[in-house]
């Protein structure tokens, strides 16, 4: 059901973003570069809920296409790499021999993301407008690890914090998008926020990755 309601809504925008270039013919292309901070959400369950994670850092770096809709309202779709980590709370690994651990390891993922956005400009004055937005944003993970020790990992213990494995997290993440745009001549600064949408665990247990963020995207 997720997966038709996504291409639902990525070939609605695109069939409406390819109408209006025929028209308008205006399409702006610029690099975007975001630094994020990550907020992972609880484990929850039947009458549970775990804060297993702290918050991390990541950053993307990537290319938009700004396609001006008409009316003030343009569609801007996109295609970043990304790079994330976050860390366990309150979690300690002994290792296999009593004598070594290991306090709160740090989670890493690469991979690409592709926002799907469409905003809305509105004038301030003549000389002043500010952009809001907002749309789903796809990702996928190729690589992703936890942090543990050499020491640490063996046998059944290593399986145990395999990130893709039988109890892992899933590779493919769809989240929500909302902003604020600022232009400052040829630049456009931005806050924005990731809702999770997709339950990332493979088990019982659900639990979905947030994201704020500060953006820059130059146009050339």
């Amino acid at each position: 059901m997720k997966k038709k309601l996504i291409w639902a809504i990525m070939t609605l925008l695109f069939v409406i973003s390819g109408n209006s270039v025929s028209a308008e013919n205006t399409i702006d292309w610029g690099m975007k570069l975001s630094l994020k901070g990550e907020l992972p959400g609880k484990w929850k369950g039947d009458n549970i809920s775990i804060n297993m994670f702290k918050p991390g850092m990541g950053i993307s770096i990537g290319a938009v296409a700004d396609i001006y809709l008409g009316k003030k309202f343009y569609f801007e779709p996109g295609t970043s790499l990304f790079y994330s980590s976050y860390y366990y709370k309150d979690l300690i690994i002994q290792g296999v021999d009593g004598t070594t651990d290991q306090r709160d390891p740090k989670l890493t993922k690469y991979g690409l993301e592709i926002p799907l956005l469409v905003g809305y400009m509105i004038d301030l004055s003549d000389r002043y407008e500010i952009d809001v937005f907002t749309g789903p944003q796809l990702r996928y993970a190729f690589a992703g690890k936890i942090d543990i020790k050499k020491e640490i990992i063996n046998g059944d213990l290593n399986d145990s914090f395999d990130l893709w494995g039988i109890n892992g997290q899933r590779r493919f993440d769809v989240s929500w998008k909302i902003g604020i745009g600022v232009p400052v001549k040829t630049c456009v600064l931005s806050l924005e926020a990731d809702l999770g949408i997709t339950d990332l665990l493979k088990n019982d247990i659900s639990f979905r990755e947030n994201r704020i963020g500060f953006s820059i995207i130059k146009f050339f």
